[in-house]
């Protein structure tokens, strides 16, 4: 008779087997696999996306649609077929044992392994997206699968956290007993005792140094869940031996909320990024909590915000010593204070006082040479000179990437690649023929290695700004 783990260890290999690769936007005609499940996937995604709590504030203005807006289906009537496309959320959902990856546009279908690379190096310099598997890669790993690398991430570091250093914390509980201990829950005695004539059994409430404890129950809740939806053996045994190690403490079901409640003891500081992990895990964008066998797991999380965070994260950390960063600056266009403007950044020089709007564009520009827009929508142009009006800013830089090239970001490559620049000028006797003067750059944002990414940008944004990098 097979094992239990052997049994689950087949049907993770069958997951792994019902994969759906998507890149965003793009269309796919619905597999035959999907399509009996495709009234469940609609409701757990609108559910996902009705909770969502995690990415950014929307903003008064913005309408509340009860709407999903990662996937939608539709119908082709010249294949007959029923079609699905993704939207600009990437990361990839598990549901019933089938898990779709969305690619960001910047890379073709088959370039998995290179895109969730760089999402994860990109996500390590997001100020909204607390995600604490940036450091997931060492090396020259790759992620053949972004689920399992952070399932795969948790189980290794929870076992040998678990293992090496076990956690006891002091933690409050309320116990009846024949003797005091700690200090007297005088309400409770009342109300237990002393009305029943059991004077004798008094309520206390004590703080015992405790291996059951909550973030132990936590940890364990979390790695019993995953052990359902682990695609690899070996994993699934790193999850089973965590479990085993918390083998006494008690199988409770745990929420978020319990993780925000967790006050860390300073000598287990080093448990901070475990609990992080936890807390992804029991988001409600992530598991499902209904089903103690649930097979639903999802991060879809928006690229343009990410794209954003990426590049006012290297401007922030290299560029602050010749600017004054200000990050997601709010305004409104009208003194009535209405038709509200958020440009991305905007820096102000600290020797001249000049001001730069820099806004992200997360669009990869296609254009023929004739094409004197340069692949620039209308409606973008418009909006920048609305930005330097209000922000008294005579210079707009706009800052798109571009798409991935494997030749390009080859770690041989001696030199990094020039700038695409393109200027614009906007003039008007009412700005007393002081012109705004708008530049679009393509920037590289892909690379080798994460170091080489990150120094190629910092190169390219030294001839975009002027200025050297410290």
């Amino acid at each position: 008779m097979r094992s239990v783990t052997q049994l689950r260890t087949n049907l993770s290999l069958a997951m792994w087997d019902n994969r759906i690769e998507l890149v965003e936007n793009h269309k796919l005609s619905v597999p035959p696999i999907l399509k009996e499940k495709l009234a469940g996937l609609k409701q757990y995604l609108d559910t996902v996306w009705q909770t969502r709590t995690l990415f950014y504030d929307e903003g008064a203005d913005t309408p509340k649609s009860i709407r999903q807006p990662f996937l939608t289906f539709g119908y082709d009537p010249g294949s007959s077929q029923v079609t699905i496309t993704a939207g600009k959320y990437v990361g990839f959902v598990q549901y019933e044992g089938l898990t779709i990856q969305i690619l960001p546009k910047l890379f073709s279908k088959n370039q998995s392994d290179e895109a969730f690379q760089h999402l994860l190096w990109w996500l390590d310099y997001s100020q909204r997206v607390r995600f604490p598997f940036t450091d997931l890669l060492t090396g020259s790993e790759t992620i053949t699968s972004f689920p399992e690398a952070l399932i795969r991430y948790f189980a290794r570091f929870a076992y040998q956290l678990v293992a090496e250093s076990p956690y006891h914390q002091y933690e409050e509980i309320t116990e009846t007993m024949p003797y005091l201990r700690g200090r007297l829950n005088t309400q409770a005695y009342v109300n237990a005792s002393l009305t029943q004539g059991n004077w004798h059994q008094l309520v206390c409430d004590h703080e015992p140094f405790l291996f059951k404890n909550r973030l132990n129950q936590v940890i364990k809740f979390v790695a019993r869940r995953l052990g359902h939806l682990c695609q690899y053996p070996d994993t699934l045994r790193d999850l089973d031996k965590v479990v085993f190690l918390l083998d006494e403490v008690d199988d409770v079901p745990c929420t978020v909320r319990d993780c925000d409640m967790i006050r860390l003891n300073r000598f287990f500081d080093q448990y901070e990024r475990l609990l992080d992990m936890c807390r992804f895990f029991l988001t409600d964008q992530y598991l499902n909590r209904q089903d103690d066998q649930q097979r639903h797991f999802c991060f879809l999380i928006p690229m343009d915000m990410v794209y954003e965070d990426f590049i006012s994260g290297v401007v922030k950390t290299h560029l602050s010593s010749r600017f004054d960063v200000k990050l997601q600056a709010p305004g409104c266009l009208t003194e009535q204070g209405i038709f509200q403007i958020r440009n991305d950044m905007l820096l102000t020089h600290k020797q001249t006082g000049a001001k730069l709007v820099v806004d992200t564009k997360y669009k990869v520009r296609k254009y023929e040479s004739v094409d004197k827009k340069v692949g620039i929508i209308q409606a973008d142009l418009y909006q920048m000179v609305s930005y330097g009006l209000r922000q008294n800013a005579r210079q707009v830089l706009l800052m798109y990437p571009k798409a991935f090239q494997p030749a390009i970001n080859d770690i041989n490559t001696a030199e990094p690649p020039l700038v695409d620049t393109h200027a614009f000028t906007v003039n008007s006797g009412l700005m007393d023929n002081q012109p705004i003067h708008i530049r679009a750059v393509d920037l590289t944002v892909t690379g080798a290695t994460k170091q080489a990414m990150v120094l190629t940008l910092i190169e390219q944004l030294e001839q975009v700004l002027g200025v050297p990098f410290t």
